[in-house]
């Protein structure tokens, strides 16, 4: 299998919630090699932007195309093959152990082969070593914590191996060492060829890690641009409203510090 992501892009996008327009005629290309952050208040459309891109919501009006097949015509598996999504939570109801959960994430590629389940452990170890989650690999899911689950979400995308990851507020829950290992991963993840996103609330991880910025201002408008462009106090103020500058800390070479 090539490790070059394929193209996904939106064109003319739309998205609405009932009566109001979240984002509106929105044209984006996700680059194979990148990191794009998203930034956004609550409520601002983050989350429905990638359920769109996922394939799993229509938008109200555009369109979604997956090297130039329309998103909506492709089979599920098919679309979970190259594309990934770590949404804000999971509905529950898994009563299984860590190990098994993580290996949920071979299921695209297991099902394709009519054998969702036949992940060898060995494959696994490397992700439950990287995610801290092997000696945690026999407990039920249900026991762990708040962080330690989100790794364990982490590592059944990580198993996936989707060359487009969309995550949506990956860092919830994670603490300082895992979060900047979260976006270490995002990092090695786009220097392989894979295209990752990320919605984010913390403009200084942002410039950190992220190659492209999108700003979702929740009344249909948006902004595109590279960190540098759009991390100012002035453009956080109108993101987030007064006296949000100071969640930039900028030092004298344009370097969060």
């Amino acid at each position: 299998m090539e490790s070059i992501a394929p193209r996904l892009t939106a064109f003319q996008l739309t998205l609405q919630t009932g009566t109001r327009t979240l984002v509106e005629s929105l044209d984006l290309t996700l680059e194979a090699g990148e990191v794009l952050g998203i930034l956004g208040a609550n409520g601002a459309g983050k989350s429905t932007l990638l359920t769109v891109l996922a394939g799993l919501a229509a938008a109200a009006q555009g369109r979604v195309t997956l090297d130039g097949s329309a998103l909506d015509t492709l089979p599920p598996l098919t679309r979970a093959q190259h594309i990934g999504l770590l949404p804000q939570g999971d509905e529950g109801g898994f009563f299984g152990n860590v190990r098994d959960f993580v290996a949920l994430g071979h299921y695209p590629f297991g099902a394709a082969q009519g054998s969702p389940f036949g992940h060898a452990p060995d494959d696994l170890a490397p992700h439950l070593a990287t995610w801290e989650l092997t000696e945690l690999a026999r407990r039920p899911l249900d026991t762990l914590s708040g962080g330690e689950h989100q790794r364990a979400r982490l590592a059944q995308l990580a198993v996936q191996a989707p060359r487009i990851a969309l995550l949506d507020e990956p860092l919830t829950h994670l603490d300082p060492a895992h979060q900047a290992r979260l976006l270490a991963w995002a990092r090695s993840e786009a220097n392989a060829g894979h295209s990752v996103v990320l919605t984010l609330h913390d403009p200084n991880w942002a410039a950190c890690y992220c190659d492209r910025l999108l700003f979702l201002h929740g009344d249909g408008r948006w902004q595109l641009g590279t960190p540098a462009e759009l991390l100012t106090p002035d453009s956080l103020e109108a993101l987030y409203g007064p006296g949000t500058a100071a969640l930039w800390r900028q030092g004298d070479r344009g370097k969060p510090v």
